[in-house]
């Protein structure tokens, strides 16, 4: 019997957004700007030079397509003045603007353009929280399990945290995004559904400790999962507890014909190198076959090397999609041009980290398909050429040359027109297949996790000018 289809999406309201979105139209409607077509552009600041990988794309394209102001939702916003009867006649129009964006996967940098909305000033402003809410987390999370998934070096990485998350539901978007950068399964359930992400259960701490004999409930966790078990070592006590599980597990296969093989051991991270060598020993002198050893813990990509650099018999890695508390501040969703009297105005930026007017990114990549700088465009100039092209560094300010170029192609493409998707939706897996590809074209000193070389980005000098000039007005 087939499988039943996946549940259609969460609704999203409107009312997500901010109250102070909602004022912002009824105040660009009295300041005569609101129907003018605007571009407003997301990027991430910062210029450590790492990589990042981009995701939580699809999702916003399907929240996009169905944004829309609900009769209540406007009625409630009217009852707290935040609109009055001409902007809730307003509000109830569909999303309507044009939406270019690096592909979902796409390998990115810090100090460039991601996104582009372009449209009625009154709609691109109003979805600006929707943007930073879909990008933001998701990129941070598929950009920390990529980096996770390098050091690991081809050990399995596990998703663990976006089931537990601090929200009704769990935070299945982030599990997405975790195996969009690389990760080999997620214990979230409705992600495993969603999104087709590959799922693996693992044995909770809680349910390690509700019978009085740890070895019944090892028993019990191995029955009610044959072909796939994953035991969790007690971390108080876990020589004491891998001496139980050996005995459950040798049981388990002298009474039925169990595959010893499936079974794997999670490791508390304190002492996982010892711990793992004592697991594969004490299998060996069982006679059972040694199983997967993953980490419970791994706090970070640094650590995981780590835990390699002692040659241990670890096969796997728990892995946190944990967002920094100030990944939203890393993130910037601003005005950058808007068309008055039938003409671009460009708009100056409130700080360094994006370039006024309307542009266009371009990657250069060398003979091989590398990637060796990004470099923004106004799109009303030549693109720079491959050979001995010149442009201005973001992070330096200094003016560099195209080193090792042979080609060139715009880094943005159209996902959206008129607020319908350019093209189909495409399956998680194929995103992360494009996100392997592009984290396995960048040279080993971009890609490298500890004190990478700084990946060029910059601009050409007719847009790094325009800067300096609005910035002085």
């Amino acid at each position: 019997m087939a499988a039943p289809a996946p549940p259609s999406i969460l609704p999203t309201s409107a009312l997500g957004v901010g109250v102070e979105a909602f004022l912002a139209v009824r105040a660009a409607a009295k300041a005569g700007i609101a129907d003018a077509r605007a571009m407003f552009e997301l990027s991430l600041t910062g210029d450590d030079g790492r990589f990042f990988v981009l995701a939580g794309l699809d999702p916003l394209l399907d929240a996009l397509e169905r944004f829309r102001v609900k009769p209540d939702e406007a009625a409630w916003l009217e009852a707290m003045g935040l609109v009055d009867g001409t902007t809730k006649c307003r509000l109830d129009s569909r999303f309507a603007c044009d939406v270019d964006a690096a592909p979902e996967g796409s390998v990115v940098f810090a100090g460039e353009p991601l996104l582009t909305i372009e449209g009625p000033y009154w709609q691109a402003q109003l979805v600006g929280a929707l943007v930073m809410a879909s990008i933001a987390d998701a990129t941070f999370a598929a950009t920390r399990v990529a980096r996770a998934v390098i050091a690991a070096d081809g050990g399995t990485v596990i998703e663990t945290t976006a089931a537990s998350a601090r929200r009704l539901g769990g935070a299945p978007l982030l599990a997405r995004a975790a195996y969009i950068g690389g990760a080999g399964a997620t214990t979230s359930a409705l992600a495993a559904r969603r999104y087709g992400v590959p799922a693996r259960s693992l044995q909770p701490a809680r349910f390690g400790r509700a019978a009085a004999d740890e070895r019944v409930t090892f028993e019990a966790w191995i029955a009610a999962s044959p072909r796939a078990a994953t035991l969790r070592l007690d971390p108080r006590a876990p020589r004491e507890s891998l001496a139980r599980l050996v005995e459950a597990a040798a049981e388990a296969r002298a009474a039925a014909d169990w595959d010893d093989g499936a079974l794997a051991v999670l490791v508390p991270a304190a002492d996982a190198p010892e711990l793992a060598r004592d697991v594969a020993l004490a299998f060996e002198e069982a006679g059972l076959r040694e199983p997967e050893i993953v980490v419970a813990d791994a706090p970070d990509e640094i650590a995981i090397m780590e835990l390699r650099r002692q040659a241990a018999p670890i096969g796997g890695y728990c892995v946190s999609t944990h967002v920094p508390e100030d990944a939203a501040s890393r993130w910037r969703y601003d005005l950058v041009a808007l068309e008055q009297d039938g003409a671009w105005s460009p708009r100056p930026q409130s700080t360094s980290a994006g370039d006024p007017g309307r542009k266009m990114l371009m990657r250069y990549v060398d003979a091989e398909g590398r990637p060796v700088a990004d470099v923004a465009h106004l799109t009303n100039e030549r693109i720079l050429r491959a050979k001995d092209g010149r442009f201005v560094e973001r992070a330096t300010g200094a003016t560099a040359q195209l080193r090792g170029a042979a080609s060139s192609a715009p880094l943005l493409a159209s996902v959206m027109r008129s607020g319908k998707r350019a093209s189909p939706a495409e399956p998680a897996r194929a995103i992360r297949q494009r996100a392997q590809r592009a984290i396995a074209s960048l040279a080993p000193r971009h890609r490298r996790l500890a004190s990478p070389a700084r990946y060029p980005v910059g601009t050409t000098a007719a847009l790094a000018a325009l800067r300096a000039e609005l910035a002085s007005k």
